[in-house]
């Protein structure tokens, strides 16, 4: 469809959109004459388009049907703009520039906002665009999603689905080898009957969530397309960063992602006997690990408040006496120091890395060290990052709100801990240690 075309059947549905909106708000009365100058303004502007509309088809008719010499080809592609990862701007800051005409002037969208938009019929309002904002170019949404996804974030560690919907359902079964449910496995003898067995399946859904970012920026700094966009690029992807690790770790799973700490399928370690507050003693680190899935062993990481480096440094397994009654010495437990014999750029505990997160929660408290297995949580995602944005927010400092909209969800695979073939204690994915006080 070439772009005058579009254009116009653009504004035929906005004139059509009108006639419906004043007819709603008549709803079973005669219009007012107000509405009624309204309603025949649209509905003239609808005929008087519908006619360009029925010229404009015509003349594509006619070159179609235009008998040209073999050496001669017509080619109806699509605007180059739309193979482009960015979209025909050159920066992100121009991309923000085009969000920022598109809500001082609704009328004149710049065309490359409308990319991969949905129908009018989704506009929200007339100074925003599909669904409340601008899909971003993938080169820029490339570059935010980077960041959510650096090298030292939660998010990036988790299994990732993309999803159509708004939710994501599958079924799954919590069975175990060593089970006594679903499916089992039988010694039989000869010509002796097979026991039969059947798999427990339960329903697993995850909801997606939004996740908003509120980005300022001065109309100073916006006359700087290229400083603009990387400031506000890197400032939205570590806000955004930041909340969505927070909430794989603390989620309430409610309104947002379901967190390691509250969720059912954790396992907790409780605290030593007169074990004094704020501490972590090597027993804690060697009863973790024994109650983390063995499956998970090689995948697992620490999660740490920086608040524990100090502790996991110093602490040491006590060596007792024959007797057992007193300690006699200590030994230092498996930490190694980050790119020390392990090569590993972050510092290892029983040989698995310590990842420091800003929110594992204060030392000797629930969530201050977690051992996890990230492969083991869930996350889904829907789409990319939209934009949209404000001069309302802080009109009287001469600034524009830039608001960046991400739709995710997640939740731990477990939705209980583990029983054991032999043993009472339970095991998990995630493993944290109880609030030492």
């Amino acid at each position: 469809m070439n772009k005058r075309l579009q254009a116009l059947l653009k504004r035929k549905a906005a004139a059509v959109e009108t006639m419906k909106t004043i007819r709603a708000e008549a709803g079973e009365e005669l219009f007012s004459a107000e509405q009624t100058t309204r309603f025949d303004a649209a509905k003239a502007e609808a005929e008087q388009i519908s006619a360009a509309i029925e010229r404009e088809q015509a003349a594509i008719e006619a070159e179609r049907t235009l008998v040209l010499p073999d050496s001669v080809r017509i080619e109806n592609g699509a605007p180059r703009a739309e193979s482009d990862p960015r979209r025909g701007f050159a920066v992100f800051g121009d991309y923000l520039a085009a969000v920022r005409g598109a809500a001082v002037r609704p009328s004149a969208v710049d065309e490359r906002l409308l990319i991969g938009a949905a129908a009018l019929s989704t506009y929200g309002n007339e100074t925003s665009g599909p669904d409340g904002g601008y899909l971003v170019p993938p080169q820029y949404a490339t570059e935010i999603l980077n960041v959510i996804n650096g090298t030292d974030s939660v998010f990036s560690r988790v299994r990732q689905i993309p999803v159509g919907g708004n939710r994501l359902v599958i079924p799954a079964t919590e069975q175990t080898a060593h089970g006594t449910t679903g499916v089992q496995a039988y010694w039989t003898g000869e010509a002796a009957a097979m026991t039969q067995s059947k798999p427990v399946f339960q329903t697993r859904e995850i909801a997606l969530e939004e996740l908003t970012a509120i980005v300022p920026a001065t109309e100073r700094l916006l006359e700087d397309s290229t400083s603009a966009g990387a400031m506000i690029q890197m400032l939205a992807g570590e806000v955004m960063a930041f909340r969505i690790d927070d909430a794989i770790v603390n989620g309430t799973g409610v309104g947002q992602p379901m967190g390691i700490i509250s969720a059912p399928g954790a396992v907790s370690v409780a605290k030593e006997t007169s074990q004094v507050a704020a501490t972590i003693v090597a027993e804690n680190v060697l009863k973790m690990w024994s109650r983390l899935m063995p499956a998970s062993r090689s995948r697992a990481v620490w999660l740490a408040h920086t608040d524990c480096d100090v502790q996991l440094m110093q602490m040491n397994i006590k060596v007792k006496n024959v007797a057992g009654t007193e300690n006699v010495g200590g030994v230092g437990t498996p930490w190694m120091p980050p790119n020390g014999l392990s090569g590993s750029p972050y510092a290892t505990l029983l040989g698995r890395p310590i990842i420091p997160v800003e929110s594992c929660a204060a030392l000797g408290t629930v969530g201050d060290l977690i051992l996890a297995d990230l492969s083991q949580y869930i996350a889904i995602t829907k789409g990319g990052i939209k934009a949209d944005q404000s001069m309302h927010f802080w009109f009287d400092q001469n600034t524009r709100a830039f608001r960046f909209v991400m739709r995710v969800g997640g939740q731990p695979w477990l939705s209980t801990a583990v029983a054991r073939k032999n043993g009472s204690s339970t095991l998990g994915h995630f493993v944290t240690l109880a609030t030492r006080a």
